[in-house]
């Protein structure tokens, strides 16, 4: 078994982002539905992309202070390990940014040979695959942010 700890700073504030990834994920989460991603890696001499099928569900902050998200992901085809892991929202050190979270565990498939490309290069593609979502997550809650701030602005 494989773990991934992946972070990225979101310059939105705690609150809101916590909000906004609960409205942009919640609604899948309480439904069960389960919907396809594309992860895409930028490799030399072009990009790595897998298709999976992803499937969000509340999860438990045993301190009460977060608000966690199981996230599951199994590639649609290809020799890819499934991943299971809890997407979190973090404070951060000011209030005007806040931290994502990504930490999970994947199984190398193909047994030995399988970790021995996980310990060469397939950790390498999990942690850029992680770092790209949270990424993509990130931009999405700094988008809207500076949306909702202008539109602030813009009503004074």
């Amino acid at each position: 078994m494989s773990e991934l700890l992946e972070r990225r700073i979101v310059r939105c504030p705690y609150n809101l982002a916590q909000r906004y990834l609960a409205q942009s994920i919640g609604s899948r989460a309480a439904s069960g539905e389960a919907g396809p991603l594309t992860l895409s890696l930028a490799v030399p001499g072009g990009a790595l992309t897998k298709d999976v099928v992803v499937t969000f569900g509340a999860a438990v902050d045993p301190m009460h202070f977060d608000e966690p998200w199981h996230i599951h992901w199994k590639p649609q085809e290809g020799p890819y390990p499934e991943f299971d892991g809890v997407l979190t929202v973090r404070a951060d050190e000011d209030y005007e940014s806040s931290q994502l979270e990504l930490k999970g565990s994947y199984r190398p498939p193909g047994g030995v040979l399988g970790a021995a490309f996980d310990w060469a290069l397939g950790s390498r593609i999990a942690t850029a695959t992680a770092q790209t979502l949270l990424a993509r997550v990130g931009a999405g809650m700094e988008a809207r942010y500076a949306g909702d701030e202008q539109a602030k602005e813009s009503a004074t």
